[in-house]
C-alpha cells in the first residue's frame, strides 16, 4: 500500500494534470493571440542582446543561453497556470471581432512613440475627447494588470539586479525605488499604447471592449502571459547578470 507521502504526490500530480490546459489548447492560443509572434521577436531580440554582451565581455565568462528554452518554457507555464475551463473562456474572447482588431492594433509593429505621443497630446486639447480617454483607461487598467506588472518586476527585473556587477550595493530602499519607477513606466506605456491602439475605435465599440476587457478570462490571460514572460525569462536574465552593470543602468 503506498505511503501517505506518496499518496499525496499522486494527488498533487493528478489535480494539476486535470487543471492544465490541454496543448492544443496553448498552439492554438499562440497562434490566433500573436503570441507567437512575440515570443519569436523576443528570441530574437535577446539573442542579439546576448551577441552583444559577449562581444563587449571576457571570453571565458561567456555562457551562451539556449533561446528556443524561452519560447518552451513560455508554453510550459501557460499549460500548468491555466485549466481548460480558463483557457475556453480566453479562447472565446478571441472569437469577438472587437477584441481581435484590438490585439491585432496592440501587437502593431509600426508603434512609434512620436506619432502616439502627438495623437495623445491633440486628445489632451480637445474637450470632447475627455469621456474617450476616461474609457480607454478603463480599459488598460483591467487588460494590463498592475499585480501581474508587479510579479514581472520581482520575478525577473530583481533578480537580475540583484545578481549583476554592483547589485550586492541596492538595500530595500534603492530596490523600492527601482520597482517604483519600474511600474510608473510600465503603467504609462501600457496607458499610452492602449490609447493608440484603439484611436479608430467609435465609442461603442470601446464600451463593447471594455465589457470584454472585465471579464475574469482576461484577468486570466493577463497573469499568465506575464508569468510565462517572467518564467521563460528568468533563467536567461540570470545568464547575462554577470555582464550586467548596476551603475550604468
Amino acid at each position: 500500500m503506498p505511503s501517505l507521502k506518496k499518496q499525496l504526490l499522486i494527488i498533487i500530480l493528478l489535480s494539476q494534470f486535470l487543471y492544465s490546459a490541454t496543448a492544443e489548447q496553448v498552439e492554438r492560443y499562440l497562434s490566433i493571440s500573436q503570441a507567437e509572434e512575440e515570443l519569436l521577436l523576443l528570441e530574437s531580440q535577446f539573442s542579439q542582446m546576448q551577441s552583444g554582451f559577449s562581444q563587449d565581455s571576457n571570453a571565458s565568462e561567456n555562457k551562451t543561453y539556449e533561446m528556443e528554452l524561452i519560447s518552451i518554457r513560455f508554453r510550459d507555464y501557460i499549460q500548468s497556470h491555466l485549466s481548460e475551463n480558463e483557457m475556453d473562456e480566453i479562447l472565446n474572447n478571441y472569437k469577438n471581432v472587437i477584441f481581435l482588431q484590438f490585439v491585432s492594433a496592440k501587437n502593431d509593429n509600426t508603434f512609434d512613440q512620436n506619432v502616439t505621443d502627438t495623437y495623445i497630446n491633440t486628445l489632451k486639447e480637445d474637450p470632447e475627447a475627455e469621456a474617450r480617454m476616461k474609457l480607454v483607461e478603463e480599459i488598460s487598467q483591467k487588460i494590463n494588470n498592475k499585480d501581474a506588472m508587479i510579479q514581472m518586476f520581482d520575478e525577473l527585473m530583481k533578480p537580475l539586479m540583484e545578481s549583476a556587477k554592483g547589485g550586492d550595493k541596492l538595500d530595500d530602499t534603492a530596490m523600492k525605488q527601482r520597482r517604483e519607477a519600474y511600474m510608473k513606466r510600465m503603467i504609462e506605456s501600457s496607458r499610452k499604447e492602449t490609447l493608440f491602439a484603439t484611436r479608430e475605435f467609435s465609442m461603442e465599440e470601446l464600451d463593447a471592449l471594455l465589457e470584454i476587457a472585465k471579464t475574469p478570462a482576461v484577468n486570466h490571460e493577463t497573469k499568465a502571459v506575464f508569468g510565462a514572460t517572467a518564467y521563460a525569462l528568468h533563467e536567461f536574465f540570470l545568464s547575462m547578470a554577470s555582464r550586467y552593470d548596476i551603475s550604468k543602468h
